[in-house]
């Protein structure tokens, strides 16, 4: 692997142009697909289009470079006192077709966000969502059922971007676009007169999405400021190109990083089986073998005290990792005989693989073999990479509660469906009996948190990692020596 990576840097040895010019405009490689807007309601988003999603469509607020939440369509804002309204009022803002916005366009696009037919991913978080209404031309009000204190982070995600028959507000519009890369400018400001060519030239983000080897091996030679949308199957191309450690940031991302059932036949239908793996799992070396500082182990379903209840523990974790061994291989002689194959699924890449290693080193001596396939091939347990887009339990259970999970907890099914009519007390025991009702079952073997990670260049500054794994591009600057 480390040839390859190599060899990708000698080819863009050469380049002309380095992007890394102290004051010049700054370059990005987003890992994934070709760097374009999503539509959040109808697809998945990958990096790329999350990145240009949010650079060219913002929402009523943003995420700063730290992760907070600060001002964007909305100038500003108000919560009543009881929590039950969010007031924003409209900044003055033109589409990018040079229309106005009004508080009604902006309406619409919410409601479309969270109609029954969207499938926006952030759609059943919203549920506390009444109405959404337009007072005026320029304010906007959004009743809730209860309060939602993770409200204005949902609306911060650009898949809760103010869109408009596909077009956005800014911060920035696409002034060119060409196969490898979009050029991106900040949007006019009517308020400020004509800008000098230089200075606009200067303020471009150029934006590129490519595959992981080809954006590692291109920031390596300089020939980009800024690398992000890397996860755990890319991260060992940045030991293999040797980027200094003071260039790699890792986000605190809270999320499920973990292995479920793929199907409702074969043996990781038992949950005897699930258990075993479970134990046997040495999380710690897991970690050791990748090198990622920062990156934390998990042994449950949520990643802490969430809506007032502590995440369930499996009754499994105060054993030593010596003794989970010894019961997992009882577990598994007593119940399987002598081996079992599962078929393990992963997406690609070279830590993947690195991962099935291991896996099948801790599995082995309990009797069990691993056979490495991809995601989309039939499988007996598969990966499941995801960051929490907020401090919200239902993320978490929602979907072990038989919707689309092969195996799935009746119990779980029946809390959550008795909490959407309960009080916010009740709701937080249901919520904590639906944990432990997945814990129980093992429906979920927990690795780790997930492990999301961006190259940054020395001089770059309005960068900086945190828990919501965002970075707008807008707080971006190439620093002056």
């Amino acid at each position: 692997m480390r040839y390859a990576v190599l060899a990708l840097i000698a080819l863009l040895t050469g380049l002309a142009g380095c992007s890394r010019d102290p004051g010049g405009a700054v370059t990005v490689s987003v890992i994934g697909s070709e760097a374009r807007v999503g539509n959040p309601n109808g697809r998945a988003l990958d990096a790329p289009a999350m990145v240009m999603t949010g650079a060219l469509m913002q929402g009523l607020v943003q995420f700063d470079a730290t992760g907070e939440i600060e001002p964007a369509l909305a100038e500003r804002w108000m919560v009543t006192d009881d929590g039950l309204s969010y007031i924003f009022r409209i900044r003055r803002s033109l589409w990018s077709d040079g229309r106005p916005v009004t508080a009604a366009q902006v309406a619409q696009s919410l409601r479309a966000s969270l109609a029954p037919g969207s499938r926006n991913p952030l759609r059943p978080l919203l549920g506390q969502v009444q109405q959404i209404l337009p007072m005026t031309e320029t304010v906007l009000e959004i009743r809730l059922k209860e309060p939602q204190p993770g409200l204005l982070a949902l609306l911060a995600d650009p898949r809760m971007a103010i869109t408009r028959k596909g077009r956005g507000t800014g911060p920035y519009f696409l002034y060119r676009s060409y196969p490898s890369a979009k050029i991106l400018r900040p949007v006019p400001n009517a308020a400020v007169p004509e800008t000098d060519e230089e200075i606009l030239k200067q303020a471009e983000r150029r934006v590129r999405g490519e595959p992981a080897a080809l954006a590692v091996a291109r920031y390596a030679e300089r020939n980009a400021a800024l690398v992000l949308g890397g996860d755990f199957a890319n991260y060992p191309l940045v030991t293999a190109a040797a980027i200094p450690a003071r260039d790699v940031r890792i986000d605190p991302v809270p999320g499920l990083f973990g292995l479920v059932p793929a199907r409702t036949s074969g043996p990781a239908q038992n949950r005897v089986l699930r258990q075993a793996l479970a134990m046997a799992v040495d999380r710690a070396a897991l970690l050791q073998r990748f090198g990622a500082r920062n990156w934390s182990t998990s042994e449950t379903l949520m990643p802490g005290p969430i809506d007032q209840y502590v995440a369930a523990q499996a009754d499994w974790a105060s054993l030593t990792l010596a003794d989970r061994k010894a019961r997992a291989r009882a577990l598994i002689a007593q119940n399987f005989g002598d081996r079992i194959t599962l078929r393990l699924a992963l997406p690609n890449g070279a830590g993947a693989r690195l991962l099935a290693a291991h896996l099948a080193s801790d599995w082995r001596p309990i009797g069990v073999d691993v056979q490495l396939v991809t995601m989309n091939a039939k499988a007996d347990l598969r990966l499941i990479d995801s960051v929490a887009p907020t401090a919200n339990a239902l993320w978490y259970l929602q979907p072990f509660a038989c919707g689309d999970a092969p195996l799935c907890s009746a119990a779980t099914r029946d809390a959550l469906s008795i909490a959407k009519r309960a009080n916010k007390a009740e709701r937080a025991r249901l919520y904590a009996e639906a944990d432990r009702a997945i814990m129980a079952e093992q429906l979920y073997i927990p690795l780790a948190r997930p492990l999301r990670w961006s190259l940054v260049a020395p001089q770059l500054t309005g960068f900086a990692a945190n828990v919501t794994g965002h970075h707008p591009l807008n707080t971006l600057a190439s620093a002056r020596n």
